[in-house]
């Protein structure tokens, strides 16, 4: 059963090899889960247009992924020192009218 409209036919056909396999394997995926032709279809013309089908093998997780993270959880451990040291302060200082 073919699925894909002539539109998404020829955004496939103007795909390198890859991505071309990626979108045909696609049809067959979206028939076995019941999706109509017109939004399988504008789901591959979409990923054509927008150039955003899957890259093979792009699973794994590298270094440049983590960009910026490290450093977000280091000022988040900064900021949380500052808590517990006006915490500190503010005990502190408790205690001193405490015992006033």
């Amino acid at each position: 059963m073919k699925l894909f409209n002539e539109q998404a036919l020829n955004a496939i056909s103007n795909m390198d090899s890859a991505d071309a396999g990626y979108c045909n394997k696609l049809e067959q995926r979206f028939a076995n889960l019941g999706i109509c032709s017109k939004t399988a279809s504008d789901a591959v013309c979409t990923l054509a247009s927008e150039d955003a089908v899957p890259q093979v093998g792009s699973w794994a997780a590298t270094p440049s992924m983590f960009k910026g993270i490290f450093g977000k959880k280091a000022k988040s451990h900064t900021t949380q020192n500052a808590v517990e040291v006006a915490f500190d302060e503010v005990l502190a200082s408790s205690e001193v009218l405490a015992a006033e």
